[in-house]
Order: structure tokens, then sequence, then C-alpha cells
């Protein structure tokens, strides 16, 4: 039987984005279905008595890398850490940012065991060539579209055979469809009325965000609308921006029951103008029973691969909001759009699908490692039993390219990154 212990890294066990979701809900049903689960996280948020119910071990450290500012207490730390990660002794290393490959790659040097790297993001433009080198190292890379396996291959040099596409998935009971009676206290309590289309943006306030072009988009439809903007502003004078030119925009700031928003909205708008990974925001919402309307770029074209009538060219005010006119009043056109968008993300989107993907190439890598240490030749297995349902290969998302079948003139000119610009 396969050894599962896995080591993993977090910087903040709180509710910054969708990276620091998903690792909490990939860890959470891998310690469900028997992975023993150590931390090492460098800062405490409202997550963290979620990652206390499961984990056996957590470790606060102080960073993955020596700092500039501090170099040799932070140099100290690193060591320490890497001393901690020693004496567990895990069988896999599953870290979700490629800061945290070195450390891990020191770890899994001494004990033998493999480093799985799970990058939710797409590359920066500054992607330093060392670290490169060291996530080239991982025995394997999980991403979450295609469009972005494609471009991390590109700038790190990853070889397609080490690479997962597994979409991140969502945890269906926790983002579900509310009753009516509750959606009125919801939007009550915000200042939504019953009557007002709710249109609701959740994330980052960046000016790549496309926000700006949402609160434009809504001061171009026919009929009052009520956008409700839920996150933080990185940058307060685009927040001063926004709010100047909000017209009737309600701002929430970051919130923990995006989930009952979500369910209380007539419909969740994704504006965004730069290359999105995958867009978890969509499923979400989706799983509430909310349809959504994204933007047509990056990776939220496959996430909106069931509804592409609810894409819309990345920028373009005047077009979104026909776009929105469209389906911001489906409950009265098309009463089943909500049932239809949280069953597709049930069947194909659920985190027990993204688990079961995820489960199967920690299990590989550690049975791979296992194989070496014996003495074999070291040839990659696949994951035992079956093939990834929800992942793909890089080398057929390079074939399908080359083809001219996907990844448009569009995106490829679209090359920058939502998190490199932050």
């Amino acid at each position: 039987m396969t050894d599962r212990r896995v080591l993993t890294f977090a910087d903040h066990l709180g509710s910054v984005g969708g990276t620091e979701a998903a690792q909490l809900a990939i860890l959470r049903v891998l310690a469900d279905r028997g992975w023993d689960v150590d931390l090492f996280y460098q800062s405490i948020g409202d997550y963290w008595p979620s990652w206390q119910a499961f984990v056996s071990m957590s470790t606060e450290v102080t960073g993955s890398l020596p700092a500039r500012g501090a170099p040799v207490s932070s140099t100290l730390g690193v060591i320490r850490s890497i001393g901690v990660g020693v004496r567990r002794r895990p069988s896999v290393l599953y870290v979700h940012n490629a800061g945290d490959v070195p450390v891990a790659l020191a770890i899994g040097r001494v004990v033998g065991a493999p480093v799985v790297a799970h990058l939710h993001l797409p590359p920066p433009i500054n992607q330093p060539a060392w670290l490169n080198g060291f996530l080239r190292r991982a025995q394997e890379v999980i991403v979450p579209s295609d469009d972005t396996s494609v471009r991390w291959s590109q700038r790190a040099g990853l070889h397609a055979d080490h690479v997962w596409t597994i979409p991140t998935g969502v945890d269906v009971g926790r983002f579900h469809p509310r009753p009516d009676s509750e959606r009125v206290s919801i939007r009550d309590a915000i200042g939504v009325g019953p009557a007002d289309d709710m249109i609701l943006y959740v994330g980052r306030l960046q000016r790549i965000k496309g926000v700006h072009v949402l609160l434009e988009s809504a001061r171009r439809l026919p009929t009052a609308a009520k956008v409700v903007v839920c996150g933080d502003a990185t940058d307060p004078g685009y927040r001063d921006e926004l709010v100047h030119a909000g017209g009737k925009a309600v701002f929430l700031g970051r919130r923990s029951d995006v989930p009952e928003l979500m369910a209380a909205a007539d419909l969740l708008v994704v504006p965004s103008d730069c290359m999105e990974t995958q867009g978890l925001v969509v499923h979400e919402s989706m799983a509430c029973g909310t349809p959504v309307v994204a933007s047509d770029v990056g990776g939220l074209r496959a996430s909106m691969a069931g509804f592409p009538d609810q894409l819309v060219k990345p920028g373009d005010a005047f077009a979104l909001s026909g776009v929105v006119e469209r389906f911001v009043h489906w409950r009265h056109h098309d009463p089943e759009l909500g049932a239809r968008s949280r069953r597709w993300v049930t069947e194909h989107m659920s985190i027990e699908v993204t688990t079961d993907s995820v489960d199967a190439v920690l299990s590989s890598a550690v049975e791979s490692g296992c194989h070496q240490r014996r003495g074999g030749r070291g040839g990659r297995r696949q994951p035992a039993g079956r093939r990834h349902s929800a992942g793909r290969r890089l080398e057929n998302r390079v074939h399908e390219i080359s083809q001219g079948t996907s990844l448009g003139a569009a995106d490829g000119e679209r090359s920058r990154s939502c998190k490199e610009l932050t």
C-alpha cells in the first residue's frame, strides 16, 4: 500500500484568493481519504480553524526563501524549516507556490520523497531563471487549465510529460442555492431590494480585473441595476476611482459570506482584462445556482465551456452591457438556467472530481519514488488504475495550438497574468 504522508506549504491561512481556498479544499478531502497531512504556514487567517480540524502537525515558518532585508535570520529560518520537514519524513511534498519548491526539494532530497508543485496562477513575467530550474526538478506539476499549462511550459521550460491539467473544483456543499426568503434577507442586509437587479463582482480591485468596465456597462443598461463589489483593493487610488464612478454600486470589501452573496445575486460578472488561469469564482457562483457572464480570455473560456453565449470580449463595456442585459433576467425568460449551471458544476467541477486526480498524481509520484529508492530503473508510471478524467497531458494541448484550434490570437497578444501586475 502507498505511503500517504504529505507535507504541504501555505503562505497565509486565510481568504486572500483562489489559491488559498483551493489548497484548503483539496487537502481537506485528501485527509478524509486517509492522507496524513502536515502543514508549514507563514501566517494565520480565517481559514486557520478549518486547517486545524484535519492536519496532523502544523508549523509556523518564516518563509521558504532567504529575504534580502534579513539575509542571516531568514536563511536560518529556512534551514530550521528543512530540519523540521526532514524529521517529519513525508512520502511526498505538495507545494502550491513556485517559491516553495526549493525548500521542498531540499527536504525531499534528504528523505527520498518526490515534490509535486500545484501552480494555480500564470507565471509572472519576471520569474527568475534559477527558480525555473528548481521547478523543472519537481516530479510532477499540476495546473488548473490548458491555457496555464502552455504558459508555464513556455516560461519555465517544463517538460510536457511532467505537467497535468486538473481544473480546481468547488465544494458544492458550501456553495449551494438558497431559498427565496434567505436571498431576500441577504440582499436586505447589504441594501439591495428584492426587486433590484443584483450584479455581483468577487475578486481583487485592480484595473486589470476590469471592475471599471463592469460599472460602465451597468450604466448602459436600460433598467437600473445594483452592482455589488466584493473584494479588497490593492490600489487605493483605483478604489477611489471606482467609488466616484460607481453610481448605485455597493462596495463591501473582503467578506467571509461569499457563498451567500453569490446565491443572492442575479448574475455574477468576471470582467477581467488579463490572463485568468481558471476563474474559480465562475464555478462557485454556478454551484450557487447563479449564472455567470465572463470575459473570453485565458482559462475563463474553458471554465465557461458549457455556456459559451455568456462570454464577452474583454474590455468592451458596450458588449458586456448587452450580454448582461440578455442574462440578468434569466429567472423570467430561462428559469432553468440556474439549475443547469449548478448541475454542470456538480457533474464536472466538484472538489471530489479534482481530488480524484490530485490523489492519483500524488500516489503515482510516491510509488515512482519508492521504486527508485528500491533500486529500480526509475521509469515513470501512470496513476494506478485510471487516467485523469479531469486533466490532459500538455503535449495534446500543444498539438491543438499548432493546428490553430485553440488559444486564439487575442489570447496570444494578451499575455499578462493577473498576478504578475499586482
